[in-house]
């Protein structure tokens, strides 16, 4: 007879592969047969956060899982991803000794780890441990390194998404070396925050990557968003995600040498719109106009306080142009009016997920005029909660409940570190279930969503 606890392990592997969270750690305690399946779902995934960190007590108290690694060597073998996202300090500025002895010791350990994210003050400590890692593609790092250090991540020559946050001279004076060993391999590329990266540097860059589909150049003031479209659409003509910041001190462009994006294989678009004159808007539009098969697009504003132009909006999903439905739109960091929601709405029919501030006092407008929107079915509030004095008014159940009743397909809304999700109930109608929230903090404002990941 066939029962729970006499399944193959595959199958049980199969089974909890659909399991997350604490369900997993429940279940291993259910059996030693479930505890056997469900260990490499279980350590798939090593991640270290800051509430770690704070009870991170190696004499004792709370230890790091990468000590559990450590201790028992065979479970490193199904480590996947490692996720490094706070540290423990013993004092400021100083990470706990023990805690980078025990990560570097189990991160040697873990042969097939294919994805490596490291916040800031650890990876320099690990870079030894990350060497030979032959199955390492994804990486995501705070790149405040020496020359030293920068030559050791050079020898990593695996990886098909790079991201560094923050980058030195060193680190961005090595990337062109870099880039002959990964021009192979490297579909994406993320530079935030950067004084070292300019417009040269980009046009030197870009040409060693021909493989790239995704590139993101956010927060680099050196680097004019002109002289980075231009580089894009001249050596990675085939880009699907593009981003890059538009600033104050670039020059305003001339009215008949507009700059425009003429990558016709561009899904996802986003934009860090710094300046707030009338010049950015016409800036912001003639970007626009050429874009005809943008499924995702991200515009993320300076000012909270700031109407979006209407000039911006009229070329989001023009009425009349023959274009590839728009899937996932995110206004962010601005002021946006029932009425130009109501005209996103009217254009906008194919709409799954949309980001905005949501008016919490006029939710019944809101409400009216997203009801067209067919196929939405993610609603995240982007408004700030310190962008106004006093306190911002919260999402009520009822307020929840109304809008998921008017809009069909509706079913999850995000707002104030709760995400709602509803479901229909034959006797009771639609029902609401409020659960805490919290962003991943290691992905950035301007990636793509995973469901709208677009693949090299």
């Amino acid at each position: 007879m066939v029962t729970a606890d006499n399944l193959n392990l595959d199958v049980l592997e199969l089974i909890f592969a659909f399991i997350s969270g604490n369900d997993l750690v429940a279940i291993s305690s259910v059996s030693k047969s479930f505890l056997a399946g469900v260990i490499p779902c279980l350590y798939a995934t090593v991640s270290f956060t800051a509430k770690h960190a704070k009870r991170y007590r190696p004499e004792g108290g709370m230890i790091s899982p990468f000590l559990t690694l450590r201790n028992h060597p065979d479970l490193a073998v199904h480590v996947r991803h490692i996720d490094i996202h706070c540290a423990p300090f013993i004092a400021v500025g100083q990470v706990h000794p023990k805690f980078l002895s025990e990560t570097a010791d189990a991160l040697r350990i873990c042969k097939n780890l294919t994805s490596f994210v490291c916040g800031p003050r650890v990876l320099p400590a690990l870079l030894g441990s990350l060497q030979g890692k032959e199955r390492l593609q994804d990486m995501h790092i705070y790149a405040a390194l020496t020359a030293a250090q920068g030559e050791m991540l050079q020898k990593i020559t695996t990886l098909r998404s790079l991201t560094l946050d923050y980058p030195t001279w060193n680190v961005i004076d090595s990337l062109t070396r870099w880039a002959q060993s990964l021009q192979r391999t490297l579909s994406h590329l993320t530079i935030f925050m950067s004084q070292e990266v300019t417009g040269i540097f980009v046009e030197a860059l870009l040409p060693l990557l021909p493989r790239l589909r995704g590139l993101h150049v956010i927060g680099c003031p050196k680097a004019p968003h002109t002289v980075v479209i231009k580089a894009a659409t001249t050596h990675t003509p085939s880009l699907k995600e593009f981003s890059f910041t538009v600033f104050e001190n670039t020059p305003p462009p001339s009215l008949f040498c507009l700059p425009t994006i003429t990558l016709p294989s561009l899904r996802h678009l986003a934009i860090d719109v710094r300046p707030t004159t009338d010049v950015t808007a016409v800036t912001l539009s003639s970007l626009l106009v050429s874009l005809t098969s943008l499924s995702t697009l991200v515009l993320k504003f300076a000012d909270h306080q700031l109407p979006i132009w209407s000039s911006v909006i009229d070329l989001i999903a023009p009425p009349n142009a023959v274009t590839v439905p728009l899937k996932r739109l995110a206004l962010m960091d601005c002021a946006v009016s029932i009425d130009i929601v109501g005209k996103l709405s009217s254009r906008c029919k194919e709409l799954e997920v949309l980001e905005i501030p949501l008016p919490i006092k006029e939710i019944q407008a809101f409400t009216t005029a997203i009801s067209s929107l067919k196929e939405l079915h993610t609603l995240t509030d982007v408004g700030d909660a310190h962008a106004s004095h006093g306190p911002r008014a919260t999402l009520a159940r009822n307020d929840v409940k109304y809008m998921m009743q008017a809009c069909a397909n509706l079913k999850t809304i995000v707002s104030d570190g709760r995400m709602w999700t509803g479901r229909s109930n034959y006797f009771f109608g639609t029902m609401v279930t409020p659960q805490r929230y919290k962003a991943n903090a290691t992905q950035h404002w301007f990636s793509p969503l995973k469901e709208y990941s677009y693949p090299s």
